[in-house]
Protein backbone atom coordinates (compact mmCIF):
# COMPACT_ATOMS: atom_id res chain seq x y z
CA UNK A 1 0.00 0.00 0.00
CA UNK A 2 1.20 3.09 -0.97
CA UNK A 3 1.30 5.28 2.77
CA UNK A 4 2.31 8.67 1.37
CA UNK A 5 2.57 10.22 -1.96
CA UNK A 6 4.78 12.75 -2.91
CA UNK A 7 4.91 15.15 -6.00
CA UNK A 8 6.46 18.15 -7.27
CA UNK A 9 6.29 20.07 -10.41
CA UNK A 10 3.58 18.41 -12.51
CA UNK A 11 1.03 20.37 -13.65
CA UNK A 12 -0.35 22.19 -11.08
CA UNK A 13 1.45 20.24 -8.07
CA UNK A 14 4.24 22.65 -7.47
CA UNK A 15 5.02 20.45 -4.05
CA UNK A 16 1.80 18.55 -2.78
CA UNK A 17 2.16 15.66 -0.72
CA UNK A 18 -0.89 13.31 0.58
CA UNK A 19 -1.00 10.54 3.24
CA UNK A 20 -3.05 7.72 2.03
CA UNK A 21 -5.36 4.94 3.79
CA UNK A 22 -5.74 1.67 1.85
CA UNK A 23 -8.97 3.45 0.41
CA UNK A 24 -8.73 7.09 0.06
CA UNK A 25 -10.78 10.04 -1.41
CA UNK A 26 -9.72 13.89 -2.38
CA UNK A 27 -12.35 16.27 -2.51
CA UNK A 28 -12.25 19.88 -3.57
CA UNK A 29 -13.57 22.67 -5.83
CA UNK A 30 -13.14 21.77 -9.65
CA UNK A 31 -9.40 22.81 -11.13
CA UNK A 32 -7.64 22.34 -7.99
CA UNK A 33 -5.45 19.16 -8.61
CA UNK A 34 -7.54 16.28 -7.68
CA UNK A 35 -7.27 14.58 -11.34
CA UNK A 36 -3.64 15.80 -11.35
CA UNK A 37 -2.63 13.79 -8.15
CA UNK A 38 -4.46 10.37 -9.78
CA UNK A 39 -2.34 11.01 -12.88
CA UNK A 40 0.94 11.70 -10.49
CA UNK A 41 0.11 8.08 -8.78
CA UNK A 42 -0.56 6.53 -12.13
CA UNK A 43 2.36 8.13 -13.32
CA UNK A 44 4.47 6.84 -10.71
CA UNK A 45 3.12 3.26 -10.37
CA UNK A 46 3.20 2.46 -14.85
CA UNK A 47 6.64 3.84 -14.53
CA UNK A 48 7.74 0.45 -13.43
CA UNK A 49 6.62 -1.27 -16.27
CA UNK A 50 5.71 0.99 -18.88
CA UNK A 51 7.97 3.63 -20.85
CA UNK A 52 8.03 6.85 -19.18
CA UNK A 53 6.46 8.29 -22.18
CA UNK A 54 3.39 6.12 -21.65
CA UNK A 55 3.66 6.55 -17.57
CA UNK A 56 2.34 9.90 -18.08
CA UNK A 57 -1.12 9.49 -19.11
CA UNK A 58 -3.80 12.09 -21.45
CA UNK A 59 -2.74 13.90 -24.19
CA UNK A 60 0.63 15.78 -23.57
CA UNK A 61 3.53 17.36 -25.68
CA UNK A 62 6.73 18.91 -24.62
CA UNK A 63 6.53 21.33 -21.37
CA UNK A 64 2.85 20.78 -20.59
CA UNK A 65 3.53 18.54 -18.15
CA UNK A 66 5.89 20.90 -16.06
CA UNK A 67 4.92 23.49 -13.64
CA UNK A 68 3.86 26.45 -15.52
CA UNK A 69 5.93 24.77 -18.98
CA UNK A 70 9.42 25.69 -16.86
CA UNK A 71 12.30 24.36 -19.27
CA UNK A 72 14.23 21.92 -17.68
CA UNK A 73 12.82 21.48 -14.38
CA UNK A 74 12.47 18.04 -13.13
CA UNK A 75 8.87 16.45 -12.35
CA UNK A 76 9.32 14.48 -8.81
CA UNK A 77 7.27 11.57 -8.05
CA UNK A 78 7.79 9.99 -4.49
CA UNK A 79 6.32 7.12 -2.59
CA UNK A 80 6.35 5.68 0.97
CA UNK A 81 5.24 1.58 0.24
CA UNK A 82 4.50 -0.87 2.83
CA UNK A 83 4.04 -4.20 1.53
CA UNK A 84 4.54 -7.88 3.22
CA UNK A 85 6.56 -6.38 6.08
CA UNK A 86 8.48 -4.22 3.96
CA UNK A 87 8.94 -0.70 4.04
CA UNK A 88 10.08 1.41 1.73
CA UNK A 89 9.78 4.87 0.01
CA UNK A 90 10.95 5.10 -4.01
CA UNK A 91 12.15 8.22 -5.97
CA UNK A 92 11.74 9.02 -9.46
CA UNK A 93 12.96 12.04 -10.98
CA UNK A 94 11.89 13.06 -14.81
CA UNK A 95 12.55 15.03 -17.60
CA UNK A 96 10.21 16.08 -19.98
CA UNK A 97 11.34 16.92 -23.63
CA UNK A 98 10.79 20.70 -25.49
CA UNK A 99 9.10 18.78 -28.24
CA UNK A 100 6.47 15.51 -28.46
CA UNK A 101 5.82 13.03 -25.19
CA UNK A 102 9.66 12.56 -24.62
CA UNK A 103 10.71 11.79 -20.68
CA UNK A 104 14.24 10.97 -19.58
CA UNK A 105 15.19 9.30 -15.77
CA UNK A 106 17.23 12.26 -13.98
CA UNK A 107 17.73 10.19 -10.70
CA UNK A 108 15.73 6.99 -9.18
CA UNK A 109 16.35 5.34 -6.10
CA UNK A 110 14.85 3.45 -3.04
CA UNK A 111 15.30 4.10 0.47
CA UNK A 112 14.66 1.08 3.00
CA UNK A 113 13.40 0.91 5.95
CA UNK A 114 12.18 3.42 8.44
CA UNK A 115 13.73 7.00 9.29
CA UNK A 116 15.88 5.17 12.05
CA UNK A 117 17.63 2.34 9.65
CA UNK A 118 17.76 3.45 6.40
CA UNK A 119 19.45 2.16 3.87
CA UNK A 120 19.81 4.15 0.25
CA UNK A 121 19.75 2.52 -2.99
CA UNK A 122 20.68 4.07 -6.35
CA UNK A 123 18.81 2.37 -9.15
CA UNK A 124 19.87 5.22 -11.71
CA UNK A 125 22.54 3.56 -14.47
CA UNK A 126 21.24 4.73 -17.31
CA UNK A 127 19.36 8.06 -17.99
CA UNK A 128 16.84 6.55 -20.82
CA UNK A 129 12.99 7.05 -21.42
CA UNK A 130 12.66 4.07 -18.99
CA UNK A 131 12.95 3.63 -15.63
CA UNK A 132 15.60 1.14 -14.29
CA UNK A 133 13.13 -0.84 -11.86
CA UNK A 134 11.48 -1.34 -15.71
CA UNK A 135 14.83 -2.14 -16.93
CA UNK A 136 15.75 -4.45 -14.67
CA UNK A 137 12.29 -6.01 -14.02
CA UNK A 138 11.40 -6.08 -17.50
CA UNK A 139 13.94 -6.18 -19.59
CA UNK A 140 16.34 -7.77 -17.85
CA UNK A 141 18.88 -5.54 -17.78
CA UNK A 142 22.07 -7.00 -15.35
CA UNK A 143 22.23 -4.76 -12.05
CA UNK A 144 24.18 -5.43 -8.72
CA UNK A 145 22.30 -8.28 -6.26
CA UNK A 146 20.90 -5.30 -4.13
CA UNK A 147 19.73 -3.22 -7.06
CA UNK A 148 18.38 -6.21 -8.42
CA UNK A 149 16.34 -7.20 -5.30
CA UNK A 150 15.69 -3.95 -4.98
CA UNK A 151 13.92 -3.37 -8.47
CA UNK A 152 11.84 -7.03 -7.98
CA UNK A 153 10.34 -5.16 -4.32
CA UNK A 154 9.05 -2.33 -6.31
CA UNK A 155 8.14 -3.85 -9.01
CA UNK A 156 6.02 -6.03 -6.75
CA UNK A 157 4.85 -3.02 -4.95
CA UNK A 158 3.84 -1.24 -7.57
CA UNK A 159 3.01 -2.59 -10.86
CA UNK A 160 -0.72 -2.81 -11.67
CA UNK A 161 -2.58 0.47 -11.55
CA UNK A 162 -5.95 0.91 -12.97
CA UNK A 163 -7.25 4.37 -13.54
CA UNK A 164 -11.24 4.98 -14.62
CA UNK A 165 -13.13 7.25 -16.28
CA UNK A 166 -15.57 5.18 -16.73
CA UNK A 167 -18.32 6.24 -20.02
CA UNK A 168 -21.14 3.80 -19.51
CA UNK A 169 -21.77 4.18 -23.46
CA UNK A 170 -18.16 2.69 -23.76
CA UNK A 171 -19.15 0.20 -21.42
CA UNK A 172 -21.90 -0.64 -23.33
CA UNK A 173 -19.91 -1.38 -26.46
CA UNK A 174 -19.30 -4.92 -28.01
CA UNK A 175 -15.51 -6.04 -27.95
CA UNK A 176 -13.89 -7.77 -30.16
CA UNK A 177 -11.26 -10.43 -29.07
CA UNK A 178 -7.65 -9.20 -28.63
CA UNK A 179 -4.58 -11.23 -26.62
CA UNK A 180 -3.34 -7.72 -25.44
CA UNK A 181 -6.09 -6.77 -23.53
CA UNK A 182 -6.91 -9.94 -21.32
CA UNK A 183 -8.87 -8.69 -18.13
CA UNK A 184 -8.01 -5.23 -18.64
CA UNK A 185 -10.38 -2.55 -19.64
CA UNK A 186 -9.39 0.69 -20.74
CA UNK A 187 -9.68 3.87 -18.59
CA UNK A 188 -12.92 4.70 -20.62
CA UNK A 189 -14.65 1.32 -19.91
CA UNK A 190 -14.00 0.17 -23.49
CA UNK A 191 -13.04 -3.24 -23.32
CA UNK A 192 -15.71 -4.28 -20.74
CA UNK A 193 -17.47 -7.07 -22.23
CA UNK A 194 -14.36 -9.13 -23.39
CA UNK A 195 -12.98 -8.75 -19.84
CA UNK A 196 -16.07 -10.04 -18.29
CA UNK A 197 -15.71 -12.89 -21.21
CA UNK A 198 -12.17 -13.45 -20.12
CA UNK A 199 -13.28 -13.74 -16.16
CA UNK A 200 -16.07 -16.55 -17.54
CA UNK A 201 -13.61 -18.30 -19.51
CA UNK A 202 -10.88 -18.38 -17.21
CA UNK A 203 -12.92 -19.38 -13.44
CA UNK A 204 -17.05 -19.85 -14.23
CA UNK A 205 -17.48 -20.35 -10.24
CA UNK A 206 -15.59 -16.67 -10.45
CA UNK A 207 -18.12 -15.52 -12.72
CA UNK A 208 -20.98 -17.05 -10.88
CA UNK A 209 -20.10 -15.65 -7.28
CA UNK A 210 -19.61 -12.23 -9.31
CA UNK A 211 -23.31 -12.55 -11.24
CA UNK A 212 -24.63 -13.73 -7.88
CA UNK A 213 -23.42 -10.63 -6.10
CA UNK A 214 -24.78 -8.11 -8.64
CA UNK A 215 -27.80 -10.39 -8.57
CA UNK A 216 -28.69 -9.25 -5.02
CA UNK A 217 -27.90 -5.34 -5.91
CA UNK A 218 -30.61 -5.73 -9.42
CA UNK A 219 -32.73 -8.88 -8.45
CA UNK A 220 -35.01 -7.95 -11.65
CA UNK A 221 -31.72 -9.54 -13.65
CA UNK A 222 -31.52 -13.27 -14.12
CA UNK A 223 -28.53 -13.66 -15.62
CA UNK A 224 -25.63 -12.05 -17.67
CA UNK A 225 -24.47 -13.18 -20.93
CA UNK A 226 -21.98 -12.86 -23.47
CA UNK A 227 -23.14 -13.53 -27.09
CA UNK A 228 -21.52 -13.35 -30.55
CA UNK A 229 -22.68 -9.91 -32.50
CA UNK A 230 -20.45 -7.66 -34.89
CA UNK A 231 -18.46 -5.56 -32.18
CA UNK A 232 -15.25 -2.83 -31.81
CA UNK A 233 -11.09 -2.72 -31.42
CA UNK A 234 -9.35 -0.34 -30.37
CA UNK A 235 -5.42 -0.15 -29.06
CA UNK A 236 -4.67 -1.24 -25.80
CA UNK A 237 -3.57 0.70 -23.09
CA UNK A 238 -3.60 3.57 -25.53
CA UNK A 239 -1.51 6.50 -23.14
CA UNK A 240 -3.18 9.51 -24.81
CA UNK A 241 -7.04 7.81 -23.52
CA UNK A 242 -8.27 8.30 -27.48
CA UNK A 243 -10.42 5.13 -28.13
CA UNK A 244 -9.77 4.68 -31.94
CA UNK A 245 -12.61 2.08 -32.96
CA UNK A 246 -12.60 0.03 -35.68
CA UNK A 247 -15.24 -2.82 -36.53
CA UNK A 248 -14.77 -6.54 -36.37
CA UNK A 249 -16.37 -9.48 -34.89
CA UNK A 250 -16.56 -10.10 -31.44
CA UNK A 251 -19.09 -10.55 -28.34
CA UNK A 252 -21.84 -8.07 -26.43
CA UNK A 253 -23.03 -7.94 -23.18
CA UNK A 254 -26.96 -8.65 -22.35
CA UNK A 255 -29.12 -9.20 -19.29
CA UNK A 256 -31.36 -11.51 -19.13
CA UNK A 257 -34.73 -10.50 -17.28
CA UNK A 258 -36.18 -12.55 -14.54
CA UNK A 259 -39.98 -12.59 -15.34
CA UNK A 260 -39.62 -12.46 -18.89
CA UNK A 261 -36.40 -13.93 -20.00
CA UNK A 262 -36.22 -10.99 -22.45
CA UNK A 263 -32.56 -10.13 -23.53
CA UNK A 264 -31.61 -6.94 -23.33
CA UNK A 265 -28.24 -5.53 -24.85
CA UNK A 266 -26.17 -3.37 -22.32
CA UNK A 267 -26.62 -0.25 -24.47
CA UNK A 268 -30.62 -0.51 -23.43
CA UNK A 269 -30.04 -0.98 -19.70
CA UNK A 270 -29.20 1.81 -17.26
CA UNK A 271 -26.10 3.77 -15.78
CA UNK A 272 -26.26 2.38 -13.08
CA UNK A 273 -26.39 -0.84 -14.28
CA UNK A 274 -23.28 -1.08 -16.08
CA UNK A 275 -21.36 1.02 -13.24
CA UNK A 276 -22.26 -1.35 -10.86
CA UNK A 277 -21.05 -4.36 -13.10
CA UNK A 278 -18.08 -3.10 -13.88
CA UNK A 279 -16.70 -2.03 -10.14
CA UNK A 280 -17.56 -5.95 -9.61
CA UNK A 281 -15.83 -7.10 -12.26
CA UNK A 282 -12.54 -5.65 -11.01
CA UNK A 283 -13.06 -6.77 -7.32
CA UNK A 284 -14.20 -10.90 -9.13
CA UNK A 285 -10.37 -10.41 -11.16
CA UNK A 286 -8.42 -13.31 -11.10
CA UNK A 287 -5.36 -11.13 -10.03
CA UNK A 288 -7.00 -7.65 -8.83
CA UNK A 289 -4.74 -4.52 -9.41
CA UNK A 290 -2.30 -3.52 -7.07
CA UNK A 291 -4.13 0.50 -6.89
CA UNK A 292 -7.10 1.35 -8.77
CA UNK A 293 -7.59 5.22 -9.17
CA UNK A 294 -11.35 6.12 -9.68
CA UNK A 295 -12.70 9.73 -10.73
CA UNK A 296 -15.80 10.67 -9.23
CA UNK A 297 -17.89 7.29 -8.69
CA UNK A 298 -21.27 9.79 -8.33
CA UNK A 299 -21.42 9.97 -12.44
CA UNK A 300 -24.41 8.25 -13.63
CA UNK A 301 -25.31 6.30 -10.41
CA UNK A 302 -28.29 7.57 -7.91
CA UNK A 303 -27.33 8.85 -4.57
CA UNK A 304 -28.93 5.51 -3.01
CA UNK A 305 -27.04 3.28 -5.11
CA UNK A 306 -23.46 4.58 -4.10
CA UNK A 307 -23.93 2.73 -0.88
CA UNK A 308 -23.30 -0.24 -3.02
CA UNK A 309 -20.43 1.52 -5.16
CA UNK A 310 -18.52 2.23 -2.11
CA UNK A 311 -19.22 -1.38 -0.36
CA UNK A 312 -17.92 -3.33 -3.57
CA UNK A 313 -14.81 -0.74 -2.89
CA UNK A 314 -14.37 -1.47 0.39
CA UNK A 315 -14.70 -5.13 -0.27
CA UNK A 316 -12.11 -5.07 -3.03
CA UNK A 317 -9.69 -3.67 -0.33
CA UNK A 318 -10.71 -6.07 2.32
CA UNK A 319 -11.22 -9.12 0.31
CA UNK A 320 -7.80 -8.43 -2.04
CA UNK A 321 -5.87 -7.26 0.74
CA UNK A 322 -3.38 -5.89 -1.20
CA UNK A 323 -5.83 -3.50 -3.37
CA UNK A 324 -5.68 0.14 -2.34
CA UNK A 325 -8.54 2.40 -4.08
CA UNK A 326 -8.20 6.13 -4.47
CA UNK A 327 -11.08 8.37 -5.22
CA UNK A 328 -12.05 11.78 -6.41
CA UNK A 329 -15.62 13.18 -5.54
CA UNK A 330 -17.61 16.08 -5.59
CA UNK A 331 -20.56 14.44 -3.79
CA UNK A 332 -21.33 15.05 -0.46
CA UNK A 333 -23.21 11.68 -0.57
CA UNK A 334 -19.98 9.45 -1.23
CA UNK A 335 -18.46 11.61 1.45
CA UNK A 336 -20.67 10.33 3.74
CA UNK A 337 -19.72 6.74 3.49
CA UNK A 338 -16.05 8.01 4.40
CA UNK A 339 -14.16 8.51 7.85
CA UNK A 340 -12.21 12.08 8.43
CA UNK A 341 -8.83 9.86 8.00
CA UNK A 342 -9.41 8.88 4.57
CA UNK A 343 -10.57 12.25 3.27
CA UNK A 344 -8.29 14.87 1.48
CA UNK A 345 -8.97 18.25 0.52
CA UNK A 346 -7.85 20.29 -2.22
CA UNK A 347 -7.07 23.65 -2.61
CA UNK A 348 -5.56 25.98 -5.08
CA UNK A 349 -4.13 29.27 -4.46
CA UNK A 350 -3.43 32.90 -6.30
CA UNK A 351 0.10 31.68 -7.52
CA UNK A 352 -1.94 28.42 -8.79
CA UNK A 353 -0.25 25.47 -6.66
CA UNK A 354 -2.42 23.06 -5.09
CA UNK A 355 -2.16 22.17 -1.54
CA UNK A 356 -3.59 19.14 0.06
CA UNK A 357 -5.10 19.11 3.42
CA UNK A 358 -6.16 16.09 5.51
CA UNK A 359 -9.55 16.13 7.11
CA UNK A 360 -8.87 14.37 10.21
CA UNK A 361 -6.72 16.95 10.42
CA UNK A 362 -9.71 19.92 10.54
CA UNK A 363 -10.91 21.63 14.06
CA UNK A 364 -13.90 22.22 12.16
CA UNK A 365 -14.44 18.68 11.33
CA UNK A 366 -13.86 17.11 14.83
CA UNK A 367 -16.08 19.62 16.41
CA UNK A 368 -19.51 18.79 13.89
CA UNK A 369 -18.89 15.55 13.91
CA UNK A 370 -20.96 13.97 16.51
CA UNK A 371 -23.91 16.12 15.27
CA UNK A 372 -23.55 15.85 11.47
CA UNK A 373 -22.20 13.49 8.87
CA UNK A 374 -18.77 14.39 7.14
CA UNK A 375 -20.76 15.27 3.65
CA UNK A 376 -22.82 18.03 5.90
CA UNK A 377 -20.05 19.32 7.19
CA UNK A 378 -18.08 19.82 4.11
CA UNK A 379 -21.39 21.16 2.45
CA UNK A 380 -22.45 23.96 5.39
CA UNK A 381 -18.84 24.72 5.97
CA UNK A 382 -17.11 24.44 2.15
CA UNK A 383 -13.87 23.65 0.98
CA UNK A 384 -11.51 26.50 2.50
CA UNK A 385 -13.21 26.37 6.05
CA UNK A 386 -12.67 22.49 6.75
CA UNK A 387 -9.47 22.93 5.03
CA UNK A 388 -8.25 26.45 6.88
CA UNK A 389 -9.03 25.05 10.03
CA UNK A 390 -6.34 22.21 9.57
CA UNK A 391 -2.26 22.15 8.61
CA UNK A 392 -1.21 20.48 4.98
CA UNK A 393 -0.21 17.23 5.39
CA UNK A 394 2.99 16.63 6.96
CA UNK A 395 5.82 16.51 4.14
CA UNK A 396 7.63 13.52 3.07
CA UNK A 397 10.96 13.88 3.48
CA UNK A 398 13.25 12.99 1.05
Amino acid sequence: MIKSFRVKNYKALRDVSVDLTPIHVLIGPNDTGKTSILEAIAALCRSVDHHLEAAFLGRWEGQSLAWKGTPRLPIYLSGIVEDYGHLFQYELSCLVGPNGRAVQVEAEKVILGGPQDSQVVSLLQDKSSVSNVSLVVMHNQPRSEDATNVAHLVHEALAEVHLYRWNPRLLALPVAPDSKRRFRMEPSGFGFALCLDDILGYDRELFTRMETRFRKIFPHIKSIKLMPERAYRAPVDYPQGIDMLEEADGKGLYFQLGESGQLVPASQVSDGVLLVLAYLTILHLPKPPRVVLVEEPENGIHPKRLQDVLGILRDLVAEQGRTQVILTTHSPYVVDLFKPEEVSVCLKSDDGSVSVHALSKSKTVREQLDVFTLGEIWTAEGDEAIAGSSTPDAEIKP
